[in-house]
C-alpha cells in the first residue's frame, strides 16, 4: 500500500504526523491495531528518515521514534506498555 499525504505548511505537516500518531496509539491500546501495524503506518526509521529530510521539528520525530521503541517496551517490559502509550498519546498532544 502506497498513501501519500501532502501538506502545504511545515506546521500542518507536523499536525497531520501527530493526528496520526495519535490515532494509532488510541487504535493499539484499543486492541483495533498490532504494534506491527503501527509500525508499518508510521513508527518506523525509514519515516523518522523521512520527517527528517522534511525538515519537521525534532518533537514529532522523537514522538515518531518512541513510537519505533514500543515493540521493545512489549517484549521486554510488557507490563509498562500501556503506560508507554498513554505517555506517547499525551506527548502527541502537547
Amino acid at each position: 500500500m502506497k498513501l501519500k499525504l501532502s501538506a502545504n505548511k511545515k506546521n500542518e505537516a507536523e499536525r497531520l504526523v501527530l493526528t496520526i500518531a495519535i490515532g494509532l496509539l488510541e487504535s493499539l491500546e484499543n486492541g483495533l491495531l498490532t504494534i506491527n501495524d503501527c509500525e508499518n503506518y508510521l513508527f518506523s526509521p525509514c519515516s523518522v528518515s523521512i520527517l527528517e529530510e522534511k525538515g519537521l521539528s525534532g518533537d514529532v520525530i522523537e514522538i515518531v521514534e518512541l513510537g519505533c521503541e514500543l515493540e521493545d517496551i512489549q517484549s521486554l517490559r510488557p507490563a509498562k506498555l500501556k503506560d508507554g502509550i498513554r505517555d506517547l498519546k499525551e506527548q502527541s498532544k502537547e
